[in-house]
């Protein structure tokens, strides 16, 4: 995943004209333009990956909010990094934004995952080696009320491919949503409160490119195996998997994990006891992502 330091103006109504001015190419055809309020929209934050011909993310999640979709199709076959530049340099001022994630050509996949899954228009297939896509967090400008718990930020989603020897395509998604998308930092102390209670989910628990990440786990690593060795026997840790609708793939991701998972424990000297359950558990906060549920047992 990539994250980038930007800085961009505030946010604030007109800004929706002002950065879909600055993405939609000259001259083109509007294709899409309407906006809706919006459940479990799929954000994809990390690469495309595929099993059991289902194309899904390492790194996935479901937001709400509200949603201005927008797509164009030009008759010309433009530059893509200089169809984006204006929006980049827009992007360059004011105060703090992250890009989330971005891609180019073959390293984004397929053309037809982010047309027809993300942006919901078939119009937007191109070529797979002629393709951008990147993901924009803008902060919040206003203070959170008690309506609202936390402020509203704004998402910007851009998809351009070339279609064709004399066609370029462009998708922007607008979303304003008060869910937390930007990655947490854990440390011991969350860890250690969580363990507190009988049962529930851990933070901490990293997966990149389908494999368990020792070591951005490593705060998560360090709790468990310093826990005494009656309160690991007692402590049972369950990966759950969701990236297919096949549960069989889920309960493969999710016995490899916990392998990976018990093995690093050993490696510290820890014997933790650690299983897999596919989907067979809701996730937590509708995050699409690997996670790690724990239990106490016998019940203390």
């Amino acid at each position: 995943m990539m994250f980038v330091v930007l800085s961009v103006l505030p946010v604030e109504a007109a800004d929706e004209d002002r950065f879909s001015r600055l993405v939609a190419p000259v001259g083109a055809r509007v294709l899409t333009d309407r906006t809706s309020s919006i459940d479990h929209f799929r954000l994809v934050l990390s690469a495309q990956k595929r099993a059991a011909a289902t194309t899904f993310a390492d790194r996935e999640l479901r937001i709400s909010g509200s949603l201005r979709r927008l797509a164009w199709e030009s008759s010309e076959k433009l530059d893509l990094d200089g169809l984006l530049e204006p929006l980049q340099n827009e992007l360059a001022q004011g105060m703090s934004a992250r890009v989330l994630y971005q891609c180019q050509d073959l390293d984004c996949g397929s053309s037809h995952f982010w047309a027809n899954e993300i942006f919901e228009n078939g119009r937007l297939v191109g070529r797979d080696n002629q393709q951008r896509y990147m993901v924009v967090y803008l902060p919040p400008t206003a203070a959170a009320t008690p309506s609202t718990l936390r402020a509203p930020a704004t998402l910007l989603l851009v998809y351009a491919t070339q279609r064709g020897p004399r066609q370029t395509v462009v998708g922007l998604d607008m979303i304003e949503t008060s869910d937390n998308v930007l990655p947490g930092v854990v440390n011991r102390a969350d860890i250690s409160s969580m363990l507190s209670i009988s049962s529930g989910w851990l933070p901490g628990f990293q997966v990149t490119d389908g494999q368990f990440d020792s070591v951005a786990s490593a705060p998560l690593l360090n709790v468990l195996t310093s826990l005494s060795q009656g309160v690991q026997q007692r402590l049972f840790l369950v990966v759950h998997c969701y990236q297919s609708n096949d549960m069989s793939v889920n309960q493969t991701c999710s016995d490899r994990l916990a392998q990976q998972l018990r093995v690093a424990g050993f490696d510290m000297g820890a014997g933790l006891n650690v299983s897999g359950q596919a989907a067979l558990a809701l996730p937590p906060d509708g995050r699409l992502v690997p996670a790690l549920r724990f239990v106490f047992w016998p019940r203390r």
